[in-house]
């Protein structure tokens, strides 16, 4: 056919299309407005005949390109039903082509260079920029601005025009089309500080701000534009969730200013981020405004002069700022933040100068943003922020009521609505309820029972089935257009795909197969607009309708595509944090990816993917089954909070009950979530989470944004026990919503609702809701905007509320007299037990009694006819502090009277008030009307020294006061009560006397008739003392410290001692006192009759030799001293050495100290001491010194330590010291560290391991730590050890320590570390050491044994002149030990080494080794066969973090059959590769001799394991095999099973992190029935569950010498555990007990407890929701395991009753109970029984709640606690005054090596002062 023809047959073709289409004009006009975005419709709507407008269109349409065209064409021939013959026609002739270009759909070079828009905007043209600006008359101006103005306005009213009517057929069109459906959003006012919430937002900074919004308010598109004044740029920033409407908001915004209803405005410029993403080169902003926007051809030069002179009245939106692609300018100004307009510079240095000001500064720019993707610079210039929450109820309805007029009946639809709870959380957001609305108009016009989707992702899975069925006219039949469409949905999931990975959201024609565009335009799956690609050029592009659209279709296409298999979909399987780091050049585009993967992993798609990719059901039930997997494995990990939510999303949409029990069942008991928003699906998703957990779960939101409508999704959520809300942007709004759900929360016990705005009229609705609330326990109400009435009305609610323990109202405004109504309150109702008032800070504590008692108190009260609130017992004791509440003198009298209606206290504490003299007085007096038990604190009250008279005759009036310290200059005054008789006496025993002359601390008395006086700078002198004596009384302690005696007072106090008889303890320090003075006092003391002990203490005191002397010589007069010390003094080298010849005169001397020449302290004891130490510690002694100081020490018979560490000895002084050292008798140990000596001097000090037979130990080091250390022992023939680190060991220093090594007799160890030895170093070494006889062990710590090869390290220890027994290698540690042994000597030494060798010699004469890859000289198989012959006698190879090559493990394979001793081979967290593997198995087949394997934390693949398995045959001698971290599959499981049958001898099994199932555990039990041997099963970290443990618990009586058990992390519920205890009655051997990290709860403690081994040691049961019924039956029955060391009952939720060990645990020595929600009341009874544990070493009560009372009760344990090592306490709140009576107690305990007090509310100078003072106290 011709050309001619050819043309002729198209116009007659186009002619009968044109005829055709003419039926459907409507449709047409859709079509070329989605094809020519820009096209002007104009002279269409003019033309009177449609056969006319349908010509006109079609001929734009074939102008337009011959792509467009073909598109159009199978769109028309898709969507409409025509002949036969015409649609054959129109595809043969106009068809398009099936192949898809071949180019990257995302390759800058495959564009014409016409196209591509990023290729640059033209420079504007001369009037701009280029030349002198242009002038203009001024109407002229005004009329161009009104010209474009109006253009504007019609561009808005064209694109976001309202829909007057629908046709009956419109509803088909995409739901998120802008109509009259809109319906505002819920947006809230913020603060501009919420931009920064994140993960480095600190929670104090969160809840520091005030907000003045109020809550309801209807919100306007003009709000956004009020309240701001001045003249600058305002920024506004939309936050908000995808979906929610903020996109839609902004539209609004255009189209209310073109309709005039926004006049402040002139211009407005609306740009979406995810075109500028396009724009790549530089520009202006002319160019921004009028090329890349809207083109303006006339005069642009006048409109942007006018823009500027009225920049004020200029709007610029940026939509979609989170999907912006450019790297943003850092905080501060834009690196190229200039003024002018006409400077190029990228789109976001334009954007950033925009909001700067810099640009059009007074215009207001508004853009929209995902929360958490805010750029730096937006931080600083945002002058307001809006969040859009999308929809609440109320405007679900009105957006349902709109989009249902004129289709069916509204009332209908909203019913379906209100009847589905998970219709109404998808509502929430805008985007799904026009979604939703969709589907719910199809389901509703069909004639069946409605069945609404319930997860997002079935939901557009609906949408899709019913627009594409509806278009086909099958809307119930998808298995037709699955059919049918497949290859072009397939498509279009590709290029979602696609776009994900390279962040493209914007696809030009040319990209996208044009099957693909028809197939999307038919469905109007894709939006079209026009960009801008030159000037006056435009182009069509195309995105999805909605971000979420192209996820969805991204998702399934990984779900069905046959490229992608289960690993790579695992691969792009993740939960993101909602929090993008700061640095992120490239913003991460994925929100709901992952939750469509999960939901398509839900088998109700089976059959549907199955369909669509055209593969078999096993192929998609696989990757189905891979998506879940990887959701499992996230169920078990430690989450943020944001990727908590997503998991709950996830786990929600595959709609797996089983995945979803055990995702429940791995929660953490505490969720915590901060600061970040979460809306009403959010909560929806955690709540359907937390319904499936097996015990309570502990809610937080800290900083978090959340709309009160959310609350709806807790309703009836039963398994709440503590719900927290801490937030600023919670009001009274919220506070009437929680107050709807609370009493459908039946186990809410705690209520913690701090730091939030609520008012008033919230508590309104909040005390009504508590009522209905009895079983709350804790109510926490701190830090809102409460006043007196509120907090009044609060108090009056308690009475209805008996299970109430504690309520906290502080820091709210509250007066005085508030204060003392609730203090009479507090004293008037009997339940309450403590009142704690300081400042802002208002508690009250209450009892609650147990069941039981409560009971028959009840019973009690009916008969007696009293109300139920005054059920009480009658030693309830209140403690009462009002502390700082602004009490004033004639406050006294009203307080005092109160207190006597309830005489029964705990503590008064009244201090930071202003009571003065008078109202001190007051209330003194009324103390003998009172039983106080603890104390009464009136300090900082304005007390003068008149008034402390008045407090001693009080005190003597009241005779249960104990102690009264008073301290006019430290605002100190407090009485202290003798209290419980029994408590303070049990613990102690005997009464011991202690009496000190200088000491601050004070020692706990028995005697109710002694007392404790602390008058401490109270200006005291000579003349007042006796007059002081008289009021004094009973006084057992008196502190007279930092008064003015002088030596008259000492004078007058030795007069006045006699007569005061019940005096035990005196303490003088600062008191003007000389040193004769002193002695003389002490003197007498010691003579007293009563006097057993007796202290000095000096401070800030110059000791000269004279006084030294004095000393000594007044030594021999004191006959009960215990302790002399000297602080913050100047000694002489003389006096230092005058005090070191004390240990040899007198014998009572235990321990002499120096440190610095300002320290001093020699340490006494009454019996006859075993051994003495000394230490002279920073004393400036030089080697001149050591001749006097040897002396010194030389005569000393008994010295167990020397101390000579931080002085100047040098080389010299070292001989001289190691020369006399044997004449010491050294006993313990001698430290020379820091002492300038080098590294020959250090390698001399070696020398003592062998001139001294009782030297065990010797290290040196030279590195900073400079330490020189011998340690001695009492055995006759120790084994020695030498330790060398820092030096540098050449070939010479080599060989000097070989021979010393050769010298040493009975050298066992020794232990090289970064010496700077070589490889051909320690060759040599090994060449040239000969021992005698014996086993030496050389270790030495290199970094070359990290990058030397196995070969080559074995190679090496060829050279060892003995027999290698043992060859240990850690790359971590670079660390590589080798042990041989030397035979005895008979006479030829070297046929003694080389005899073992010749025994076995035929053993090597073949050699499997293959060698072909290195070089096969004589040399070569010379040294295999040295290394063969070497390591006959080996028993223990053991590789840690090695990099196993070929080579070595052929080595290996070789090396193994002759290894005829090998006991032990260790291979563990290596890297070796599949044919390693397989060398590997095959020489340890040959091993049947060995009894240890150790394999574990190797990443070998699933074959590798079944092949290291199937080596374990034969291995009947094995008694250790450890496999944990080795994933077993179902073979390797088997074939395990099989191979342990075989081991009767295993006495240990480790499968740790194996991955075994509950099914894998049979047939594990099945294999272990007979190993009567096994002492040690370790199967923690797998998912055993409760059928593996019933599988396991049948076989465990049979294990008759298991002694330790670990199952830990398996996912274990209570009734697993119950199974679990009632077995393990039967294993009466078992020692340790790991079962942590389950959720067994109460119910197994409590069964437990009921049979606990009778042997046991160690029980670990941390983590498992423990509650106070089980710590109660545990605390019982611990008591009856005599054997107990350790227990571990971490993160678990103690109550009142918490390991009651009335009788103590006598061995144990470690107790853990971090997490446990230990409060100051629950501590008093827990420290009382640890006391009883004489033996315990290390107590960790981390993350707890105690406070200063809690730290209190501990000080008073710690002397007592004389094996204590180490004492945690992190993350308490522990204040000041706890960490100082923690600092007291640790004085007393010099055993003690640390109390760590880190994240602790001590302030920094008070931490660094306690540390300073001991170091043992660790801040940080």
């Amino acid at each position: 056919m011709d050309s001619l023809s050819w043309q002729n047959d198209e116009e007659s073709l186009q002619q009968h299309l044109v005829g055709f289409l003419s039926k459907d004009l409507e449709w047409l006009i859709l079509k070329v407005k989605f094809f020519l975005p820009d096209l002007d419709l104009t002279p269409v709507d003019d033309l009177p005949d449609p056969t006319q407008k349908v010509s006109l269109l079609l001929d734009k349409l074939r102008a337009h390109s011959l792509s467009t065209w073909r598109t159009f064409i199978h769109c028309v021939c898709m969507e409409h039903t025509m002949p036969l013959h015409l649609e054959t026609m129109l595809l043969s002739v106009w068809g398009m082509h099936s192949e898809i270009p071949s180019q990257n759909i995302f390759c800058k070079d495959a564009l014409p260079k016409s196209q591509l828009l990023h290729s640059g905007v033209k420079r504007p043209s001369s009037e701009i920029g280029s030349s002198p600006p242009r002038k203009w008359s001024r109407q002229q101006q005004l009329e161009l601005v009104r010209k474009y103005e109006k253009r504007l306005r019609t561009l808005f009213l064209k694109k976001y025009e309202d829909v007057p009517g629908r046709t009956s057929g419109q509803w088909q069109q995409w739901p998120f089309c802008f109509s009259q459906t809109y319906v505002d959003p819920v947006v809230r006012p913020g603060k501009v500080a919420w931009l920064k919430e994140g993960p480095e937002k600190s929670q104090v900074e969160t809840l520091a701000e005030p907000l003045e919004v109020e809550d309801g308010a209807n919100f306007k598109v003009q709000d956004l534009f009020r309240g701001q004044s001045g003249s600058g740029t305002k920024v506004t920033v939309l936050l908000g969730k995808p979906g929610t409407g903020k996109s839609t908001l902004v539209q609004r915004i255009c189209r209310k200013w073109a309709r005039g209803e926004l006049d402040r405005f002139s211009q407005v410029f609306l740009f979406e981020f995810r075109q500028l993403n396009l724009v790549k080169q530089e520009l202006t902003l002319p160019q921004l405004l009028f090329e890349v926007y809207e083109n303006l051809e006339e005069e642009p030069g006048a409109v942007f002069q006018h823009l500027q002179e009225n920049d004020h009245q200029v709007l610029l939106i940026f939509d979609g700022l989170d999907e912006c692609l450019f790297p943003w300018p850092g905080r501060g100004p834009c690196a190229r933040d200039s003024q002018d307009p006409f400077l190029s510079r990228p789109v976001a240095s334009l954007f950033c100068s925009l909001c700067s000001g810099s640009l059009l500064p007074g215009c207001w720019v508004v853009t929209t943003s995902r929360p958490g993707k805010i750029p730096d610079f937006l931080l600083e210039t945002a002058t307001s922020v809006f969040e859009v929450w999308g929809f609440d109820q109320l405007r679900i309805e009105n957006y349902v009521n709109n989009f249902f007029q004129g289709l069916i009946s509204p009332e209908r639809a909203l019913a379906c609505l209100r009847a589905s709870a998970q219709l109404q959380s998808l509502c929430s957001n805008p985007a799904l309820c026009s979604i939703a609305c969709f589907c719910l108009h199809h389901l509703l016009c069909q004639d069946h029972t409605i069945k609404f989707p319930t997860t997002v992702t079935q939901l557009f899975t609906q949408m899709l089935h019913i627009f594409v069925g509806q278009k086909q006219g099958t809307p119930g039949d998808k298995g037709t257009w699955l059919s049918k469409d497949s290859q072009a949905l397939l498509g279009l999931g590709e290029l979602a795909f696609k776009g994900l990975n390279e962040k493209q959201i914007v696809f030009y024609p040319g990209h996208i197969p044009e099957q693909v565009v028809a197939f999307a335009a038919t469905y109007n799956l894709l939006s079209s607009f026009s960009v801008r690609t030159g000037t006056g050029q435009r182009d069509t592009c195309y995105a999805f309708v909605h971000f979420s659209l192209q996820e969805f279709f991204a998702a399934l296409y990984l779900m069905v595509s046959p490229s992608i298999d289960s690993s790579k979909l695992r691969h792009h399987f993740y939960l993101k944090s909602r929090w993008p780091l700061r640095t992120e050049a490239k913003t991460e585009l994925l929100d709901r990816f992952h939750t469509f993967l999960s939901g398509f992993s839900s088998q109700t798609y089976l059959s549907f993917l199955t369909r669509l990719s055209q593969q078999g059901r096993a192929w998609v039930s696989t990757k189905q089954a891979a998506v879940r997997q990887v959701l499992r494995g996230l169920a078990t990990q430690s989450l943020t909070g944001p990727k908590m939510i997503e998991l709950c999303h996830c786990v929600g949409e595959t709609q797996d009950p089983e995945l979803m029990g055990q995702a429940g069942r791995s929660l953490p008991f505490s969720l915590d979530f901060h600061n970040f928003p979460l809306n009403h699906s959010d909560l929806t998703a955690l709540t359907s989470l937390i319904n499936h957990a097996p015990a309570s779960i502990y809610l937080n939101f800290s900083g978090c944004s959340l709309e009160s409508q959310c609350l709806n999704a807790l309703t009836g959520c039963g398994k709440i026990e503590s719900f927290r809300v801490r937030s600023r942007k919670c009001r009274d709004a919220f506070a009437e919503a929680l107050s709807k759900i609370l009493p459908t929360m039946g186990n809410l016990k705690k209520l913690e609702l701090t730091g939030n705005n609520i008012s008033v009229q919230g508590i309104d609705h909040l005390a009504q809701a508590f009522t209905d609330c009895l079983q709350l326990e804790e109510i926490n109400l701190q830090d809102n905007r409460l006043n007196d009435s509120s907090c009044l009305k609060i108090i009056t609610i308690l009475h209805k509320m008996q299970r109430l323990q504690k309520i906290d109202l502080s820091q709210n405004a509250v007066s005085v007299q508030t204060v003392l109504a609730l203090a009479k309150e507090a004293v008037s109702y009997p339940r309450v037990t403590t009142l704690e008032i300081r400042q802002a800070q208002m508690i009250l504590l209450f009892f609650v009694s147990s069941g039981k008692a409560l009971e028959m108190q009840r019973s009690q009260n009916v008969k007696k006819n009293e109300p139920s609130d005054k059920i009480v017992t009658q030693d309830r004791k209140l403690t009462f502090r009002l502390q700082k509440c602004n009490l004033a003198v004639h406050h006294a009298k009203e307080i005092a009277e109160m207190l006597k209606h309830r005489p029964y206290l705990e503590e008064v504490d009244l201090s930071g008030n202003h009571l003065e003299d008078e109202g001190c007085r007051e209330l003194a007096e009324a103390l003998p009307d009172l039983q106080i038990a603890k104390q009464f604190n009136i300090s900082d009250n304005g007390l003068s020294e008149s008034g402390v008279y008045y407090l001693l005759t009080s005190a003597n009036a009241c005779k249960n006061v104990m102690e009264l310290d008073i301290s006019l200059k430290n605002k100190t005054a407090v009485f202290k009560f003798a209290g419980d008789q029994e408590k303070d006496q049990a613990p102690l025993g005997a009464a011991v006397s202690n009496p000190q002359l200088s000491s601050n601390s004070s020692e706990p008395v028995s005697s109710l008739s002694a007392r404790v006086i602390r008058l401490r700078h109270c200006g005291f002198q000579c003349r007042e003392l006796e007059k002081l004596c008289l009021k004094l009384g009973n006084c057992s302690h008196l502190d007279l410290s930092n008064n003015r005696l002088g030596n008259k007072g000492i004078e007058k106090l030795i007069q006045l001692l006699p007569s005061l008889r019940s005096l035990q303890f005196l303490t003088l320090n600062d008191n003007r006192v000389s040193l004769k003075a002193v002695f003389c006092l002490a003197s007498t003391f010691s003579d007293l009759e009563w006097v057993h002990e007796v202290d000095i203490r000096f401070s800030h005191v110059t000791m000269n030799d004279q006084s030294i002397g004095m000393l000594l010589n007044h030594l021999p007069q004191f006959h009960n001293l215990n302790l002399v010390q000297f602080s913050q003094t100047t000694l002489s080298l003389n006096s230092v050495f005058s005090l070191a010849s004390a240990i040899s005169l007198c014998e009572q001397i235990q321990k002499m100290e120096v440190r610095s020449l300002k320290y001093a302290c020699l340490y006494f004891t009454p019996g006859k001491r075993k051994g003495v130490s000394c230490g002279l510690t920073d004393c400036c002694i030089n080697q001149m010194d050591m001749k006097q100081l040897c002396c010194i020490l030389g005569q000393c018979k008994d010295l167990s330590h020397l101390n000579l560490s931080g002085n100047l000895l040098g080389d010299e002084g070292l001989k001289y010291l190691l020369e006399h050292l044997p004449q010491m008798n050294l006993s313990g140990s001698l430290n020379l560290s820091h002492n300038g000596i080098s590294e020959e001097g250090a390698l001399l000090f070696t020398v003592a391991l062998g001139t001294c037979r009782q030297a065990h130990e010797v290290s040196v080091s030279l590195n900073l730590e400079q330490k020189l250390l011998i340690h001695f022992t009492e055995h006759q023939e120790p084994r020695k050890t030498l330790r060398l680190t820092g030096f540098n060991l050449q070939q010479e220093q080599i060989k000097k320590l070989a021979t010393l090594v050769g010298q040493v007799p009975k050298l066992n160890d020794l232990i090289l570390a970064t010496n700077t030895m070589s490889l051909a170093g320690l060759q040599l070494l090994l060449n040239s050491v000969r021992m005698p006889s014996g086993i030496l062990r050389i270790s030495v710590e290199e970094p070359w044994v990290t990058r030397t090869s196995v070969t080559t390290l074995l190679e090496a220890s060829v050279q060892a002149s003995g027999n290698i027994t043992k060859i240990s290698i850690c790359r971590q540690q670079s660390l590589l030990q080798i042990e041989e042994t030397f035979p005895q000597k008979t006479g030829n030494f070297a046929a003694d080494t080389l005899r073992p060798i010749q025994c076995d010699q035929g053993a090597s004469l073949t050699f499997p080794y293959d060698l072909s890859q290195c070089d096969q000289g004589d040399n070569q198989t010379l040294v295999l066969r040295q290394m063969v012959e070497k390591y006959m006698r080996l028993q223990e190879l053991s590789w840690s973090q090695v990099y196993l090559c070929d080579t070595s493990s052929q080595l290996l394979k070789t090396l193994f059959p002759s290894l005829l001793e090998l006991k032990k081979f260790s291979l563990t967290a290596s890297t070796v590769s599949p044919e390693g593997v397989c060398h590997v198995a095959s020489g340890l087949s040959h091993c049947n001799t060995m009894e240890e394997l150790d394999l574990s934390k190797n990443e070998f693949s699933v074959e590798g394991t079944r092949v290291l398995i199937g080596a374990l045959e034969g291995k009947c001698q094995l008694r250790s095999l450890n496999l944990s971290f080795l994933q077993l599959d179902n073979l390797a499981l088997s074939e395990l099973a099989q191979r342990l049958q075989g081991m009767s001898l295993l006495q240990k099994l480790d499968l740790s992190h194996s991955g075994l199932s509950s099914e894998s555990c049979f047939s594990l039990s099945d294999s272990l029935k007979d190993a009567t041997n096994l002492k040690d099963l370790n199967l923690s970290h797998n998912k055993i569950e409760d059928a593996g443990v019933q599988h396991l618990s049948a076989i465990l009586p049979k294990l008759l010498q298991l002694s330790k058990l670990d199952l830990s992390w398996n996912s274990i519920s209570p009734a697993g555990g119950r199974t679990l205890a009632e077995a393990l009655a039967c294993c009466e051997q078992v020692e340790e007990l790991h079962l942590g990290a389950n959720t067994m709860g109460d119910l197994m403690a409590i069964r437990l407890a009921q049979n606990l081994p009778p042997h046991l040691k160690i029980l670990y049961l941390c983590s498992n929701k423990i509650g106070a019924k089980g710590t109660l039956s545990l605390g019982q029955a611990l008591v009856r395991c005599q054997w107990i060391e350790e227990i571990s009952l971490a993160e678990n939720i103690f109550a009142e009753w918490i390991l009651p060990l009335s009788k103590g645990l006598l061995k144990l020595r470690k107790i853990n109970l971090t997490s446990c929600r230990i409060n100051d009341q629950m501590i008093k009874p827990l420290a009382s029984s640890l006391v009883l544990c004489h033996d315990l070493e290390e107590i960790l009560l981390a993350w707890n709640s105690l406070g200063n009372e809690g730290a209190t009760e501990l000080a008073y344990i710690l002397p007592q606690m004389k094996a204590l090592k180490k004492f945690d306490l992190e993350g308490n709140q522990i204040g000041s005054l706890g960490a100082q009576l923690l600092a007291k107690g640790l004085a007393k305990n010099p055993g003690i090596q640390v109390i760590r007090l880190w994240k602790n509310p001590v302030p920094k100078d008070t931490a660094q002062l306690l540390q300073g003072q001991d170091p043992r106290l660790n801040f940080s």
